[in-house]
């Protein structure tokens, strides 16, 4: 978020004295004049300035994590709702099978019982003189009329328990969706209060700050680059001595083998160029649109569209549905991933760098990768 260049607190003088003395802004090929403020002023602004930053840093966070785990839960109850759309279907087509079978059992009790069933040699035990005890007679037709529905009695079975199994996980998928959804519109609340504070901060670092502010998050940005550069040679220098771990970062990789790397392609390469020609589109939360809205696993999902691949449009579905990648054997184009359960995903694009959908408030960007935090890494083509 841009931030307008208005000083109107009473920290007005003390940070003019600051940012004339360059303290934020690094002070290379800027002239020191003489200032008002004394250091220990200067120091006290360059504090605050600080401390606004480490909350906007902090508060951005929060509200990036909380965003994708409401759009997982969305996604998750979509997904429900299919299922029990297709449970039902289910139900109703092995209910018309049952139907089928009980007719069937039905057809053959009555031609055992009057047209002497399949042998022939059941109605002679209903004639005349068929017997002196009648009752053991009809007992016997009633066995031979069972036995010549056995098969299908089995199948009856079969089906009611099919039919239980179901109407079970039914039952169980209807009630995971409304406590999902009443989840949801907790979670909805909670993260808008969240975005709200956000908000806010930024209008209060705006009016007390202003272009102190900027020029702090400008200069943090450009020593996360350049640490995410350093960290990026050092790691992908390790390739090819069976270090590194396929979930991505860790000070304890396992040993694997290097032969399983899946190979990266010039898809990589078309799904980073088409995600850096939507840096600047604003973030918005479920949408996957062409210079209109993404949230982050919107945008990786038509970055590698763009490339000739399908990915959920989800951040773990992404994690869990693409191969793998060793850290140190991490390319262009690769999937990389953040928090514990995953619930951030951006485009690696080299040199330390990605390009990802932030969060609310804000717009797709090229971002330093802080490899400390990275849980995984993939690639989809």
């Amino acid at each position: 978020m841009m931030f307008k260049p208005s000083i109107k607190s009473p920290l007005r003088h003390l940070l003019i004295g600051f940012l004339v003395c360059t303290l934020l802004l690094g002070g290379a090929g800027i002239s020191l004049v003489e200032s008002p403020a004394s250091a220990g002023s200067v120091d006290d602004a360059k504090r605050k300035v600080s401390q606004i930053a480490d909350q906007l840093e902090a508060a951005e966070e929060e509200v990036d994590r909380l965003s994708e785990e409401l759009a997982i839960a969305v996604e998750n109850k979509r997904q429900l709702e299919v299922e029990i759309v297709s449970t039902e279907v289910e139900i109703a087509a092995k209910q018309t099978e049952l139907g089928g079978v009980q007719g069937q059992m039905s057809d053959l009790a009555i031609e055992a019982f009057v047209g002497g069933g399949r042998g022939g040699s059941i109605s002679g035990l209903l004639a005349p003189g068929g017997g002196p005890n009648e009752s053991v007679q009809r007992q016997y037709l009633t066995e031979i009329a069972l036995n010549v529905g056995l098969a299908s009695s089995d199948q009856l079975d079969a089906l009611i328990t099919d039919l239980d199994d179901l109407q079970g996980r039914l039952e169980r998928d209807r009630s995971d969706a409304e406590d999902l959804a009443a989840r949801i519109t907790q979670d909805e609340v909670t993260t808008q209060n969240e975005i709200d504070k956000l908000f806010a901060l930024n209008a209060k670092a705006e009016r007390e700050l202003g272009q102190a502010i900027s020029a702090e998050r400008a200069r943090r940005a450009a020593a996360a680059a350049a640490a995410a550069r350093e960290d990026a040679e050092r790691i992908t220098g390790g390739r090819g001595d069976g270090g590194g771990s396929g979930n991505g970062g860790g000070s304890n990789p396992e040993p694997f083998d290097p032969g399983s790397v899946p190979p990266s392609s010039s898809r990589g390469a078309i799904a980073v160029a088409a995600a850096k020609s939507q840096v600047g589109v604003r973030y918005i939360k479920y949408m996957s649109r062409e210079g209109v809205g993404f949230d982050c696993s919107g945008l990786t999902a038509w970055a590698w569209e763009q490339a000739g691949v399908s990915i959920p449009h989800q951040s773990r579905q992404q994690f869990n549905t693409t191969a793998r990648v060793p850290i140190a054997y991490i390319e262009p184009g690769d999937l990389i991933y953040f928090y514990s359960p995953i619930t951030h995903v951006g485009i690696y694009i080299g040199g330390g760098m990605m390009v990802d959908a932030p969060g609310p408030g804000r717009f797709v960007r090229y971002a330093a990768v802080t490899f400390s935090k990275v849980v995984g890494v993939s690639r989809p083509g």
